[in-house]
């Protein structure tokens, strides 16, 4: 049986993601500490490092609990389909990106988030690879985790491009075309 995580841990982390994340907002992340977290989130630092071992931790742990809900999401419609098996699964991502412009625009845009963007990527192909299981889809001659990767790539560089361009497609559309682009190809 699962443990349950205590309340007061779930409600800690929460304060602390939340923190991080209205920082990251108002200005660059290299330039927030763990100082700047602490007294935003009302608690001290001990308590941060009951928590996380540093800011990158707490950063990528956020970033996963804000995927977790879209994942939900995901998977209650995925009907045992991989995700790019169908444009409509894709364009909740991009309504998911869209509803949090700000937030992604903010963390797409600063330099030196190399960290986030593998962890966004992994994210996306770990979940990919998880549904193409749980589908049973053969990859032959190409490993599924290729394929994962492959997919997750062109998604997270596809919504970079589209909140550069301040969005000029709808969520249908960008699904629509990542659909092409790793099924079709681009010609």
């Amino acid at each position: 049986m699962k443990k349950k995580t205590d309340r007061r841990v779930l409600r800690t982390r929460k304060q602390l993601s939340e923190a991080i994340l209205a920082l990251i907002l108002e200005r660059s992340y290299e330039s927030i500490t763990i100082q700047d977290i602490t007294e935003r989130a009302d608690l001290n630092r001990a308590t941060f490092y009951l928590h996380y071992g540093s800011k990158e931790d707490l950063l990528v742990d956020s970033l996963e609990t804000h995927f977790d809900a879209l994942v939900q999401l995901l998977e209650s419609e995925a009907h045992g389909q991989p995700p790019w098996d169908n444009p409509l699964h894709m364009q909740r991502v991009f309504e998911y990106v869209a509803e949090n412009q700000v937030l992604f625009r903010t963390l797409l845009s600063q330099q030196g988030l190399g960290y986030v963007t593998s962890s966004v990527i992994r994210y996306i192909a770990v979940y990919n690879e998880r549904q193409m299981a749980q589908a049973q889809v053969t990859t032959d001659p190409l490993p599924a985790s290729m394929i994962s990767w492959h997919v997750a790539g062109s998604l997270f560089a596809l919504i970079s491009w589209w909140l550069e361009n301040e969005m000029p497609y709808s969520p249908a559309f960008m699904a629509r075309s990542l659909f092409q682009l790793c099924t079709v190809g681009t010609y």
